[in-house]
């Protein structure tokens, strides 16, 4: 299995395709062969253009984590230490809903490293609309799950106790419920500073990429473009590849050069 040393954790990671790095990056409790929060639905279309770079986050799939701690700065540490690692800046970096927060801090913080940053499903703070889908999940304990959910315990157990201890999986639901409970907690200001070229994709029922922090993130991040997919949910690039992947080749494509000075939206 392909492996790195980042930082304290053997992160996990597939690669397939040629050319100009691209990091996809899953969502929270999901990994690579998530069927929803992965992205092997699209994977293989952008191969045909790009290096193609899918990431376990910490304590994600088969990657491990020594803290007791999970938070999305701790997973953008992580990014950056792999693109650094592996000298593969600048870099397209693309997440889903988790994956693409973590896009987002890396825009923030280290926007030197990016080419572009996509985000889908991805929102900046957690507003009433937010808070009131995750309050069942953050107060919900995995021992609960495995009696109440049987089918979900066993399913977040094959993604995730591989290669560690039995159960691992309850210590990461907790920590990523922990982490849900007060992050994102981005402001205005903090989207004003995200200098890289960024597309932001939600369906159009998505309660976190919903309209209104779209609006708000559509405003604020100087070089940013948005689209909205009808009739679509939370995880709109599996349930309509067929729409999200070719625009964000479109998008992709319009940026292929280096990184440079943001120019504002018209």
């Amino acid at each position: 299995m392909p492996t790195i040393a980042i930082n304290d954790i053997s992160m996990y990671y597939e690669e397939i395709g040629e050319g100009v790095p691209l990091l996809l990056l899953h969502g929270g409790l999901c990994s690579i062969d998530d069927r929803w929060g992965g992205w092997n639905s699209l994977a293989v279309f952008f191969a045909r253009s790009y290096r193609v770079i899918q990431i376990e986050h910490r304590g994600h799939g088969r990657t491990n984590n020594t803290a007791e701690q999970l938070t999305y700065a701790m997973i953008a540490d992580d990014i950056t230490a792999f693109i650094t690692e592996r000298e593969l800046a600048p870099v397209h970096v693309v997440g889903m809903s988790d994956g693409g927060i973590v896009a987002l801090h890396l825009g923030m913080n280290r926007p030197e490293l990016l080419r572009t940053i996509v985000g889908v499903g991805a929102n900046y703070r957690n507003d009433d609309r937010v808070n009131a889908v995750n309050s069942t999940f953050i107060h919900q304990d995995p021992d609960d799950v495995e009696r109440d959910s049987p089918e979900w315990a066993a399913d977040l157990a094959v993604h995730h106790d591989r290669g560690k201890q039995p159960g691992a999986w309850k210590s990461l639901f907790r920590q990523v419920a922990a982490n849900l409970a007060v992050n994102p907690a981005h402001t205005e200001d903090d989207l004003r500073t995200i200098p890289t070229p960024t597309f932001l994709i939600a369906g159009e029922n998505d309660d976190y990429g919903s309209p209104e922090q779209m609006v708000t993130m559509k405003r604020t991040i100087p070089n940013v473009e948005i689209m909205i997919v009808n009739n679509a949910e939370h995880v709109v690039h599996a349930t309509h590849p067929h729409i999200v992947g070719p625009a964000m080749l479109d998008f992709l494509t319009r940026h292929a050069g280096p990184v440079g000075p943001a120019q504002p939206t018209q």
